[in-house]
């Protein structure tokens, strides 16, 4: 069991690198041949054609493009990203405070995710058919029907602009306080969690809900063992191997893929970059965003396989 299970794990990291390198080569053919580049839309309309093979040449943006990529995988192998065209900066000092407030924002609205997946979950499971399970379905289909922005969009009406205690807008300066870091993330992190939490809350109630109708949970039941009992020795760590993937799923989402929340409220994060970088055209910036979000994704997956084999694996030795 061991040695199958090293083995697992070994072939897990093994996938997990060959997709990371396969999300680079597709990243870098895909933003190295879209029409248009960094040069076209800095030069703007004074890009006239010996502009544009002059400064092409200075970025080595003339190169072919397997020869780019070979060269920027050697220095990405060494730390040295490249630097960015849009700042003529590198791209790590670029990408870094971005990530830096990117990971404080999933952070704190992971906490929201937890509390509300799980906490909704277990009530809606435990009291299935009755009105706290009709009503928190309720809440988390209707969580996951609306649109981002427009959950958003609601949250400013209400504490920015009837209420006024919250900012509608999350820039933040370097110098800020504690207390204006924390209410420029109320909103933000209200939105996400508000929907990752309810979609892990409809997650926890269907993984839940297989035990808590199985015989030996009503004959536990009726024999007057505890709910917090059963939850604590039995419910939970059944259900563990199977919603240690979904959150792992939904973690990455936290991280990168709110880039309509952080442009709704102006909070400069990666998903904000991402979509500056894009429409500059600018390679190295966009190819360090796309490869730290893919490393994010991999990683969790493969932490979330790895103790999923292992929670498994001892439960049925």
């Amino acid at each position: 069991m061991v040695v199958n299970l090293k083995r697992f794990c070994l072939l897990r990291v093994l996938t997990t690198l060959f997709s990371l390198w396969l999300v680079s080569v597709l990243t870098f053919y895909a933003v190295a041949t879209a029409p248009g580049d960094a040069v076209n839309r800095a030069l703007g309309e004074r890009a006239t054609p010996p502009a544009l093979a002059y400064w092409r040449h200075q970025y080595g943006l003339d190169k072919p493009v397997m020869e780019r990529y070979l060269h920027w995988l050697k220095g990405a192998l060494s730390g040295e990203w490249g630097r960015s065209l849009m700042s003529q900066r590198p791209v790590t000092d670029v990408v870094l405070p971005a990530m830096k407030r990117s990971a404080t924002l999933a952070a704190v609205a992971a906490v929201v995710m937890l509390l509300l997946g799980f906490s909704g979950g277990i009530v809606a499971a435990l009291r299935h058919r009755a009105w706290p399970d009709r009503w928190l379905s309720a809440l988390a289909l209707a969580g996951l029907s609306i649109p981002e922005f427009v959950i958003a969009t609601l949250l400013i009406l209400i504490f920015s602009v009837w209420l006024g205690v919250l900012p509608a807008v999350s820039l933040m300066a370097d110098t800020a306080s504690i207390a204006e870091q924390v209410r420029n993330l109320v909103l933000p992190t209200l939105t996400l969690g508000l929907v990752a939490g309810c979609y892990l809350l409809r997650m926890v109630r269907v993984t839940l809900l297989q035990q808590v109708q199985a015989p030996w949970f009503i004959s536990a039941r009726l024999n007057g063992v505890t709910t917090g009992a059963l939850l604590r020795d039995y419910l939970l760590p059944n259900a563990a191997a199977s919603l240690i993937p979904i959150v792992a799923v939904t973690l990455p989402y936290l991280l990168g893929g709110a880039i309509v929340v952080e442009r709704l409220f102006g909070y400069p994060g990666l998903g904000s970059m991402w979509v500056d970088a894009f429409n500059a055209r600018d390679g190295a910036l966009l190819q360090a965003i796309v490869m730290l979000l893919a490393l994010n994704t991999a990683v969790c997956w493969l932490v979330a396989d790895i103790l999923s084999t292992l929670i498994t694996r001892r439960r049925t030795a």
